[in-house]
């Protein structure tokens, strides 16, 4: 299966013609096409600013919370982990040409979004994301939050997976610092058996559908309940009827009584990841 999915994705597109949102929504499409997954694409192009906070320098910042909010139904439809994926696309890297494992990674991202992801702090939501404040820092684990990097190897898309709070800003005085993926951490696991970095394509799905990305929901937490109940009515219409059933496993019955998500576009697009076909 996931050396189906691969292939599916880098048959699909070109890595030198497109942009990043296009490059997560073909591999979205082909994860879809290859296991009992759900994509709900509300990324309509770039500048969708959904949620405020007051960043490390005192600076109050208004950007993405992530591209894309991966959550993954556990096996036994007992548990659901979730992560803000922040997406990039990296032509050209200075550490993997470098290092003979090619594992270490470069790539240019925003301040902002990696001092949300990596830092967590409270949030206000903008227009009609209306999240918790600590939606991020509820999480016991960081790696609610991470990027995924797309890169060509080999003339080859591949992607790295890292947790945010475990990539490297040398310079961020920096509006659009160089950061870094260290690839040494690929053999360790974090705080509740969740993977650190992956350095490509297979290896990240592998994890992904060995329930191995992102931080493990708490269903006694109340911001916890909100995000699944925000991602319940989001995907009632499309998703499998196995991960509607893990949905409301965790909710058992009752819906986060202060949602207010509609049906409008928040410029966050979900992917619900749930066993192969």
């Amino acid at each position: 299966m996931i050396n189906s999915i691969v292939a599916d994705f880098r048959n699909s597109i070109s890595f030198n013609s497109a942009n990043e949102v296009a490059l997560f929504r073909a591999l979205a499409a082909s994860i879809v096409k290859y296991s009992r997954s759900t994509f709900i694409d509300e990324t309509h192009g770039g500048n969708v600013c959904n949620v405020c906070f007051t960043s490390a320098t005192g600076k109050i910042e208004t950007c993405e919370i992530a591209d894309l909010l991966v959550v993954s139904v556990a096996p036994d439809h007992t548990s659901l982990r979730a992560t803000f994926w922040q997406v990039k696309k990296q032509a050209v890297s200075k550490w993997l040409n470098v290092t003979s494992s090619g594992s270490q990674l470069d790539f240019k991202g925003q301040f902002n979004q990696w001092d949300l992801l990596s830092r967590r702090p409270d949030v206000s939501g903008v227009a009609s994301f209306t999240p918790p404040t600590d939606i991020l820092s509820s999480f016991s684990s960081s790696s609610i939050g991470s990027f995924g990097i797309f890169y060509e190897k080999a003339s080859m898309i591949e992607v790295a997976h890292s947790i945010a709070e475990f990539i490297a800003c040398p310079s961020p005085a920096a509006k659009h610092p160089t950061l870094s993926v260290n690839g040494l951490l690929n053999k360790y696991h974090f705080s509740q058996a969740e993977v650190i970095t992956r350095s490509d394509l297979p290896a990240f799905l592998s994890a992904l559908f060995e329930f191995q990305v992102g931080a493990l929901l708490d269903r006694s937490n109340s911001s916890h309940r909100w995000l699944a109940s925000w991602v319940r009515l989001k995907v009632a219409t499309s998703a499998p009827p196995e991960s509607l059933r893990a949905l409301d496993n965790f909710l058992d019955s009752q819906m986060s009584a202060d949602i207010e998500v509609a049906k409008s576009p928040s410029g966050l697009s979900i992917l619900l990841v749930g066993a192969p076909k």
